[in-house]
């Protein structure tokens, strides 16, 4: 602990400046005492600019010289409690109350000593005796009802922790934790509602400060060992749990944890190698071992659905993937990698809003990053692509369609839509009529070779001077069907069709 401690805001008490040089004697004694009431003010000097120990060192010079005068020891009092000496700051006050037994200040800074403690029976003795002394001083009355107050809180504090009740356990500890400081019953239980609100990092800053004043306390090594485990730090949690075990062999919660942690880490380890030897089946159900170990525990869990995901990934199990790296994000918002896994998931599920959302948070995340720049490029010209009409689907071929393939395709679906053919009920004609048109703009992109490569590129229809479902059919196809002679024997029944013969394609 450092030597100087500032004061924090104004002086919280005011240093006694009793001069206790004008009850001297005029005889040989007084000699001393004025060494003691400068050593005093020299003490003074110390503890307001923040030097309490030198303050202490010059304060216990002033009672070698004058061991009778009281405000010497309160003002020592003052200086270790500043430095959380609360054991030595309490002997003082009572040695104050030895020389002056109404002396109110004395018991005040006495009994709060003792409450840092967690002595309260002895601050409640201090505190009454100071009342019997000092019937009529309203400051001792207020302390004995606050001290009632810390009491009644001590106990709910217990109760709720026991009760496992923690969130009303964090209600209570801010009554608790600026009165009573060094009461190791008291810091136990805070640290157990810490960890059981999962607040772990405030549990290990809160476990550490403890550890060093009590290293060989079992609970606060097997809880410090806990918090460790919960943030991630599993080599120095199971070195807590071994030091637990190696005083006290037969501690369950110790032994519990430390198996604990020795299954998920060989799980782990198992299903790593399963994954790098290709095992990627054996792999899942590994990491899925893992993950069953401890539900709770997230920062073991977490890389473990990461690793788990890119198993599921070359298995081409995506959706699983999918929802393992969901939980991830959720958890790691800033978790790069897992955007990255995701997104080419949503790729290969053709889930191109997804991969194009997941993409461009990665490349906030990695803004100088020119693959991942180039992967959402081509993931929006593919969300581009999706939703247009997919002509290579309405004509039912493939993209690496021939010519012939075309036309066989065009004349098929052509014959199977023709307005003619479908005579049904209203809503089949309109179905139908829809269906045709996009057989004929289909047929007339894929067919002419420019507007084809445009198309494939991603580039919009509409800037390629297309159909867009005007009226007609190809002129190739209409040579095809029928040679420039029509079908004979047929009568068109509609209107603005084709001429050459009986039959005429319609177009709406």
């Amino acid at each position: 602990m450092s030597d100087r401690s500032r004061p924090e805001g104004k002086e919280a008490v005011k240093m006694e400046e009793e001069g206790s040089s004008s009850r001297m004697d005029k005889d040989n004694s007084a000699e001393p005492k004025q060494l003691a009431e400068m050593k005093k003010n020299e003490g003074n000097a110390k503890f307001r600019s923040g030097y309490y120990r030198e303050a202490i060192r010059l304060y216990t010079e002033a009672i070698k010289y004058n061991p009778k005068e009281k405000t010497y020891f309160t003002n020592r009092a003052m200086a270790h409690f500043k430095l959380r000496l609360y054991a030595e700051a309490a002997e003082d006050c009572e040695q104050a109350v030895q020389l002056d037994s109404k002396f109110a200040k004395a018991y005040q800074r006495g009994a709060a000593s003792y409450c840092h403690l967690g002595q309260l029976d002895k601050a409640e003795e201090l505190l009454k005796k100071g009342n019997r002394s000092n019937p009529y001083d309203l400051t001792i009355r207020n302390e004995i009802v606050k001290l009632t107050n810390l009491r009644k809180r001590k106990t709910e504090l217990k109760q709720a922790v026991t009760q496992e009740k923690y969130g009303r356990a964090m209600l209570i500890i801010p009554h608790l934790e600026k009165a009573i400081t060094r009461d190791l019953d008291v810091g136990l239980l805070v640290l157990r509602t810490y960890l059981g609100n999962k607040t772990y990092q405030r549990a290990l800053k809160y476990a550490t400060e403890w550890y060093q004043f009590n290293k060989s306390n079992i609970e606060l090594l097997y809880l410090r060992g806990k918090a460790f485990y919960h943030t991630g730090n599993s080599s120095l949690a199971q070195k807590h749990f071994q030091t637990v075990l190696k005083n006290a062999p037969d501690y369950k919660p110790a032994q519990d944890m430390y198996r604990l942690i020795k299954r998920m880490n060989r799980a782990k380890a198992q299903g790593t190698s399963d994954f790098k030897s290709g095992n990627y089946a054996e792999a899942v159900a590994t990491y899925t071992k893992a993950l069953q170990c401890d539900p709770d525990n997230k920062t073991f869990n977490i890389p473990v659905l990461s690793n788990r995901a890119a198993a599921y990934m070359r298995l081409r199990e995506y959706e699983k993937a999918v929802e393992d790296l969901h939980t991830v994000i959720e958890d790691q918002p800033e978790n790069l990698k897992a955007y990255l896994r995701r997104a080419t998931c949503h790729q290969e599920l053709q889930n191109h809003a997804g991969a194009v959302g997941d993409l461009e948070r990665a490349c906030k995340l990695d803004r100088g990053n020119r693959e991942i720049r180039q992967r959402l490029h081509k993931a929006k010209l593919a969300k581009k692509k999706a939703e247009r009409k997919d002509y290579y689907k309405i004509l039912g071929v493939s993209q690496d369609a021939s010519d012939r393939d075309l036309k066989k395709a065009y004349r098929k679906m052509a014959l199977k839509w023709h307005p003619d053919k479908n005579t049904g009920s209203e809503s089949e004609a309109k179905e139908a009529e829809a269906k045709f048109k996009d057989v004929n703009e289909a047929y007339q992109i894929l067919s002419d070779d420019q507007k084809r490569r445009r198309y494939d590129a991603g580039e919009d229809l509409d800037d390629m001077g297309g159909m867009g479902g005007a009226q007609g059919m190809h002129p190739d196809i209409f040579n095809m069907f029928f040679g420039g002679g029509g079908m004979p024997g047929q009568r068109g029944r509609g209107h603005g069709g084709f001429g050459g013969g009986g039959f005429e394609f319609q177009f709406g």
